[in-house]
């Protein structure tokens, strides 16, 4: 090889002394002599204004409360910059349009997690970047013009915030969990957020889902992506003991079933697209196993006797009580990310409301009495 005919790369490709590309996007994009690169694209592009009342299209996240008032949060991946935006509606049936909206609010970063309170004029929201907040949708003595306002924020966790949920006992607690492996407690009974608890290494790796029992305020479960799940019981000195440990796969999410016929189980999913029961008080046994999905669970949720796995798919998987698949719903388009469920369901119908990316939402019905 010549080497003294080599291109020097670095001459060729730099920036030349006298650099002055076409003022516009069309002129740019037919010069030969300036190439059109990204960054000059991004800066002659103007900016499109997105209506307030718009979500993101990236529906990841979906919550009810007691009076049947709908949130949802949508991210968006796809600009320069992440953030996302949450949306209320009175009715399921409303979302998501946008003249129904009852109230909105934009965030500089991605929602990571999202529930209603005990209260169905407070709910919680985390973020990506380790905070935790607390908001109202209305309040009288405040006034009508204060639909939606801010009543605390907490930026305590070192990680992005992975996970979230309440106690349902006498007192307001909620439990949160990050990437570091730090698990926290929260106190929002006296009209703010503090935190009461907290559990630095928890967990050696991300933790990936928690959940609060629904009969004792005490209990909760967790699991995360060292590949353990573990048992809370914050009554006591020591509160963690081992429901799993050592799987074959990073656990993803956890839950507890909430149905008098399921005896105390606890539902656990992985990466592999497996479902686990294990009764807590027979630690590291699977009671039973399901293969949903060839890739990851992202999510389980339980209603009564029935229940629904999602995971990273196109599907939402739904079973009963024995563990027989009774639906597949199989209309969106991308990832379905969180499902709510009609508490006014029929004795004889299984009702749910389903969102997912490329802005999805389905109302999914399932008439028990015409299955085999």
């Amino acid at each position: 090889m010549d080497y003294s005919r080599r291109v020097d790369m670095v001459t060729v490709y730099q920036e030349p002394a006298c650099y002055r590309p076409p003022n516009t996007l069309v002129e740019l994009a037919k010069d030969t002599e300036y190439p059109n690169m990204n960054s000059i694209q991004y800066r002659k592009t103007p900016a499109v204004e997105v209506p307030e009342a718009k979500l993101c299209p990236f529906f990841d996240h979906v919550a009810a409360n007691g009076a049947g008032h709908v949130i949802v949060a949508g991210n968006q991946y796809t600009s320069r910059q992440w953030g996302s935006k949450i949306c209320g509606w009175e009715l399921p049936a409303d979302v998501p349009r946008e003249d129904k909206v009852s109230f909105f609010l934009r965030n500089e970063a991605s929602v990571t997690a999202l529930c209603y309170t005990k209260d169905n004029e407070l709910f919680l929201q985390a973020n990506d970047r380790g905070s935790i907040e607390l908001w109202s949708t209305g309040n009288p003595v405040r006034g009508p013009g204060y639909s939606l306002y801010q009543v605390d924020k907490r930026n305590e966790h070192i990680g992005a915030v992975t996970v979230l949920d309440i106690f349902r006992g006498e007192d307001r607690h909620a439990i949160s969990g990050s990437t570091d492996g730090c698990l926290k407690l929260w106190d929002y009974s006296e009209g703010d957020l503090h935190s009461t608890t907290t559990m630095h290494h928890a967990h050696s790796g991300p933790i990936s889902d928690v959940a609060t029992d629904s009969t004792q305020s005490s209990l909760a479960v967790s699991c995360s992506r060292d590949r353990s799940a573990l048992l809370w019981d914050f009554r006591e000195t020591k509160p963690a003991t081992a429901l799993y440990e050592k799987h074959d796969a990073a656990f993803t999410v956890i839950r507890w079933t909430d149905e008098a016929n399921w005896k105390r189980l606890v539902a656990i999913g992985d990466e592999a697209g497996r479902v686990f029961f294990i009764d807590v008080r027979q630690p590291n046994v699977f009671l039973e196993t399901i293969d949903c999905f060839d890739r990851k669970v992202h999510k389980l949720s339980f209603q009564g006797k029935h229940f629904a796995v999602l995971g990273n798919t196109q599907e939402a998987k739904f079973f009963d009580e024995n563990s027989k698949q009774i639906h597949v719903e199989k209309s969106a388009s991308n990832y379905v990310r969180d499902i709510v469920w009609d508490q006014n369901s029929a004795d004889k119908t299984v009702c749910c409301w389903l969102v997912g990316w490329d802005s999805y939402f389905k109302s999914v019905v399932i008439e028990l009495d015409t299955l085999i």
